[in-house]
């Protein structure tokens, strides 16, 4: 092969090896040109679908750029204070439902006793607690003096707690109390129940401390109404609410404490009768002093259903828990509707 041959193809050679390498490296770019070209589709695609996802912006936020400030929680409480409430939620009617009596005080320790809010008084030489708060004040024990002094014939502003102990009385009315709050729940309403067991006794400061939200007597009740459960004694028959009828200077109570109470009570006391066949007494009067009615400040139904020591009414009383706490239960709303 001659010098012009051998020349010609080495020519060839180099074009085409350069011809390669121009070729590989346009097609390097041409793919990364496409990858770059998918995801710059996919990041679109995404930031689409999110923004589909995203709420409306408000109208306090279109037209600028600089997002609002996140609330804490304390900014929602400092905001909002005790009226707090879950968002688009309505704010439940509050119902107290104290089960009268308890655990006998012969068997609770100093311990228990001093948990649910007595007090030994070496003067008295008794566990118990204060009948009144001082005029004008509310959880202010008034220790014998700056009170009203309504209190039984012979008795004093001491309440010795051995005055509540009861034997066959608090299971009575504790399962009166639970079915009574099984239908008010189904109704709507929030309860708070005093006592869930007959191992408590809870003392009347601390019953009555349910009125509040959290049991804290520092800030505005929120109750609408306060019933007391019990069932009589002493020879009788029937079902009765005690009226109230004395001078009541616990602060926060409303003018129309005594009259709204009553008309609560008799209410709930002819739902009671009828729906139990226990006989309806109506009101009982000249216990105006009780110590709930110098201590609570909502209205208070203070129903004594049924004789425990009377057989016909006793068989009743455990036979007719759902029965019952229905009809209080009814009396309750239908009193509640009336006044709300």
């Amino acid at each position: 092969m001659n010098d012009n041959k051998l020349n010609l193809i080495l020519k060839l050679l180099v074009i085409y090896l350069a011809l390669s390498v121009v070729f590989c490296i346009f097609a390097l770019f041409y793919t990364q040109s496409v990858k770059t070209d998918m995801e710059n589709d996919r990041v679109e695609n995404e930031t689409k679908i999110a923004e589909m996802q995203m709420p409306e912006l408000s109208d306090k936020t279109k037209g600028n750029n600089t997002p609002e400030p996140i609330k804490t929680e304390e900014d929602i409480i400092a905001l909002n204070g005790d009226n707090m409430t879950e968002p688009n939620t309505a704010q439940k009617t509050v119902v107290v439902l104290d089960a009268g009596h308890g655990k006998s005080s012969s068997y609770m320790s100093s311990d228990e006793k001093t948990a649910e809010g007595y007090e030994y008084n070496e003067d008295r030489g008794s566990w118990g607690e204060w009948r009144h708060y001082k005029n004008g004040t509310y959880g202010d024990d008034c220790h014998g003096s700056g009170c009203t002094l309504t209190a039984p014939s012979g008795g004093s502003c001491w309440y010795p707690m051995g005055n509540g102990d009861r034997d066959t009385e608090p299971d009575i009315n504790l399962q009166n109390t639970l079915a009574a709050k099984r239908y008010l729940e189904g109704m709507g309403y929030e309860v708070r129940l005093t006592r869930t067991s007959n191992e408590q006794n809870p003392s009347m400061n601390k019953r009555v401390s349910y009125c509040f939200p959290n049991n804290d007597i520092t800030r505005q009740p929120d109750a609408a109404l306060y019933v007391c459960i019990h069932s009589n004694a002493g020879g009788g028959s029937g079902t009765s609410y005690i009226s109230l009828e004395g001078a009541y200077e616990q602060s926060l109570i409303p003018p129309d404490y005594a009259e709204t109470s009553n008309t609560a009570g008799s209410i709930i006391n002819g739902k009671v009768a009828a729906a139990s066949g226990l006989h309806a007494n109506g009101a009982i009067g000249g216990e105006g002093y009780l110590i709930l009615f110098n201590k609570c400040l909502v209205p208070i139904a203070y129903l004594e259903i049924g004789f425990f020591d009377n057989s016909s009414d006793l068989a009743i009383l455990n036979s007719s828990h759902d029965e019952i706490g229905r009809a209080i239960a009814e009396g309750v709303d239908e009193y509640l509707s009336s006044v709300q």
